[in-house]
């Protein structure tokens, strides 16, 4: 079922790339993530950093200068190689790419200071194990950073759209898998709220950003 759903969202979004940032809602939720973790999280310059699920770098490519290095990892080579364009144009050096199912692949045996994603757990089916790997990908004290939708009831996402594996999550249950993988000082806020107009009425979603600490 997992590799069937990861295979669905690979195939979607290497589809939708190239026309990913041309969405002002997502640009705005990008930027508010952006602004949430930098007022959660003392980035530091010597930092190593993963993002995973980083899409097209809406909210890497704007932390990556804070930070020493930034491995941005996707599911989808289409995604990355927008994101690999852009940041040869920025010239964001200190950013590299690499595609990475952490739901089928064994993580990177580098050590990371921060690990953060934004709108990509709702499409992990397994998201408590998926914490479980993040733990081990951290040092002592280091951060992990998530962004995602509060519970829902399924109408942020098109009833067609496949890959989704939640509609958002209850912020206490999160908390609880945190918990329960060994993370401490976790914190919840909200990042942004998301506004959609569907057959004329208007629903607003927020989006949380839950951190901690190994």
């Amino acid at each position: 079922m997992s590799s069937l759903l990861q295979d669905s969202n690979r195939q979607r979004f290497d589809t939708i790339a190239a026309d990913w940032d041309d969405s002002p809602m997502r640009r705005a939720m990008a930027g508010g993530v952006v602004t949430a973790i930098a007022a959660a999280v003392p980035l530091q310059a010597q930092w190593q950093a993963l993002e995973y699920g980083c899409g097209t770098g809406l909210v890497g490519a704007q932390l990556a200068p804070r930070l020493r290095h930034l491995l941005a990892c996707d599911l989808s080579p289409g995604m990355l190689a927008v994101l690999d364009e852009k940041a040869r144009a920025a010239g964001l050096d200190n950013l590299h790419t690499r595609v990475l199912d952490l739901t089928r692949e064994a993580p990177p045996a580098q050590r990371f200071d921060l690990i953060f994603s934004s709108m990509t757990l709702h499409h992990i089916p397994d998201v408590p194990a998926l914490l479980k790997v993040f733990h081990g990908m951290l040092v002592p004290g280091g951060w992990v950073a998530l962004a995602d939708l509060d519970a829902e009831d399924g109408s942020f996402h098109n009833p067609d759209v496949p890959g989704v594996a939640h509609h958002g999550f209850e912020r206490a249950e999160l908390t609880r898998w945190l918990q329960a993988t060994g993370f401490r000082d976790i914190s919840a806020r909200t990042a942004h709220t998301a506004e959609k107009t569907r057959a004329g009425k208007t629903a607003q979603y927020p989006i949380f950003l839950i951190t901690a600490r190994r």
